[in-house]
């Protein structure tokens, strides 16, 4: 970062136009200097190194002094104080504690609000609503994805098991998922879920987060300076405008970045919220630019495909995306035994997906409906394309 701020050449920032002038950082500036070659502290004053999930490229490693941890926990203390949780509450971590950045951030801060915390971290469906049901569980952390596993077991359980839970709020994120998949995930539960958002180059979940009115992503800008700028040039645009946004730390200790280029697709919303929150919102994401692939030289994001299919009922929201031969693509998904066992049921929801996929993205594709389970499970983030292009 000091070397970026050399060839900056600006002696002070006074407004949005200096901070345009400021050169932008990318997950490859990260990656190039791993392990330590981030680190503005001596390493001696670092109380924590984590990591981002490494899904799809070598995991980013991020660092904390003592003051990061205390001013993360605040963060997730507000985003959990933001969807309603109170102290009582008790909450329940579904995803890893170890390396991984999200965790251990969301317990401290569940810790401080003065929730009573069940760190069961990663286990598997049925044994995370056991742990629900035994211990009054009303407030989890989940990756989307896997709270569409929840759903689906618990779906398969019945009424009783539901009766004797006591979840009323979720709170997801650290993978894209869209509106339609969490009303798949509240229906089936009974719940609230919420959105929330953070990456581990600026220390991981915390960023910004839904509150109870769910008008859009409030971003701590006490603590983050946001913009959303054009993707191609970098310019920065107005707000209601699309493109990508731009995060910059304000008061990181170990590891500040200048004008980190997140490669989220969203908007600034331009209004207040019923909250009261004067912290300004962002839309859902609407894809990450490295999640974009090319078919027949029209761009798809993964998410466009999510919103078809768990608009349907009759889906359970699991779904994949193959990509082979030259630019064929077939979707698969899951449905519920009911529309399973009926051949004109299928038929009809093969026919209505093939005809809103095409009017909806320009590209034809073949439907392949399997019945519920079929498709591989991860305990981790879901993987929606299989591009069998590449091996060809």
């Amino acid at each position: 970062m000091r070397q970026k701020l050399r060839e900056a050449k600006l002696d002070s920032i006074n407004g949005p136009a200096d901070i345009a002038k400021l050169p932008f950082t990318y997950k490859k500036d990260i990656l190039e200097c791993f392990p330590f070659g981030a680190l503005a502290v001596p390493l001696t004053k670092v109380a924590r190194i984590h990591t981002s999930s490494g899904s799809t490229n070598k995991p980013i490693t991020t660092f904390y002094t003592k003051r990061d941890l205390l001013v993360w926990s605040e963060l997730m203390a507000r985003g959990l104080a933001g969807i309603g949780a109170k102290r009582g509450d008790v909450f329940q971590n579904t995803t890893s504690q170890g390396l991984f950045t999200g965790g251990l951030g969301l317990i401290s801060g569940a810790e401080r609000l003065g929730l009573v915390v069940i760190p069961l971290g990663s286990a598997n469906p049925e044994k995370q609503l056991e742990t629900m049901r035994d211990f009054g569980v009303s407030v989890f952390h989940t990756i989307p994805s896997f709270g569409l596993r929840m759903a689906e077991v618990l779906e398969s359980k019945g009424k009783e098991m539901r009766a004797a839970l006591k979840i009323r709020l979720a709170l997801c994120g650290a993978e894209p998922w869209t509106k339609e998949m969490r009303r798949k995930i509240e229906d089936t539960l009974e719940i609230d879920a919420f959105n929330n958002y953070g990456f581990a180059e600026a220390g991981g979940p915390g960023i910004g987060v839904e509150c109870v009115f769910k008008n859009g992503l409030h971003i701590w800008e006490d603590h983050f300076i946001m913009e959303v700028v054009d993707p191609k040039t970098g310019e920065q645009l107005e707000p209601e405008e699309e493109g990508e946004l731009v995060i910059t730390p304000l008061d990181r200790e170990a590891m500040p970045i200048l004008r980190y280029r997140t490669g989220d697709i969203t908007r600034i919303i331009d209004g207040k919220c019923e909250c009261g929150r004067t912290h300004r919102m962002i839309d859902w994401m609407r894809g990450r630019i490295d999640d974009m692939i090319k078919v027949r030289g029209i761009g798809l994001y993964p998410s466009n495909i999510e919103k078809i299919i768990a608009s349907h009922a009759e889906s359970n929201g699991q779904f994949q995306i193959i990509l082979s031969g030259i630019d064929d693509m077939l979707v698969k998904l899951e449905v519920n035994n009911a529309t399973w066992n009926d051949s004109i049921a299928v038929a009809n929801l093969k026919s209505a997906l093939a005809q809103e996929i095409k009017r909806q993205t320009l590209l034809r594709t073949d439907i392949e409906v399997v019945a519920s389970g079929n498709l591989p499970r991860s305990d981790g983030k879901a993987k929606r394309i299989i591009d069998l292009r590449r091996m060809s």
